[in-house]
């Protein structure tokens, strides 16, 4: 089985905040640790239902929606999406791709918004009956400590505590007894 990540929303547009800026660098320091990184890209278009029934109406421009510079070398793909979740029939058939074949057992996740799109995608991986890892200490939410601290709440009671592990990486090892 191959570690997988997958890297939630690390683009301009999402990291503009002192915290999700600093949590670049964390997660940086971490992505070689992985077989494979799938980092997901979220862009909004015109009458989206962020815009239509939120107001939102941000990651729109090619800036705005680019994945961070400094993550890119380590990246294998990037998954583009227009929804809260990557999670479809066609994404897990990747994953199955990046795991030589094989239906992965577990995939971890780190980025943003904790409270938002990594919740989503670690509970659609949990319906899809593949274990996420939610890499707390690699996780924050543009809302604020608050939001950030909901996700994981919320996460806990979906999931079960076990999924969420908050722990600083520094080898390889450290990601095989998760």
């Amino acid at each position: 089985m191959k570690n997988i990540l997958i890297l939630v929303d690390m683009q301009n547009g999402f990291t503009k905040h002192q915290r999700t800026n600093d949590l670049t660098k964390k997660i940086e320091s971490i992505l070689c640790l992985f077989d494979e990184v799938i980092a997901t890209q979220y862009i909004n278009y015109d009458n989206s239902v962020y815009e239509n029934l939120m107001c939102w109406c941000q990651l729109k421009s090619n800036d705005e929606i680019a994945i961070r510079s400094e993550l890119q070398p380590c990246i294998t793909e990037v998954f583009p999406k227009s929804l809260y979740t990557c999670i479809s029939p066609n994404f897990i058939q990747r994953l199955c791709q990046l795991n030589d074949g094989l239906y992965p057992t577990k995939i971890f996740i780190a980025g943003v918004d904790t409270d938002c799109c990594v919740l989503k995608i670690a509970t659609d991986l949990f319906e899809s009956n593949i274990r996420p890892v939610v890499l707390t200490e690699y996780c924050y939410s543009n809302g604020g400590e608050e939001s950030h601290k909901s996700g994981i709440l919320c996460m806990k009671r979906l999931l079960g505590d076990k999924q969420l592990v908050d722990a600083i990486l520094t080898t390889n090892s450290d990601i095989n007894l998760l």
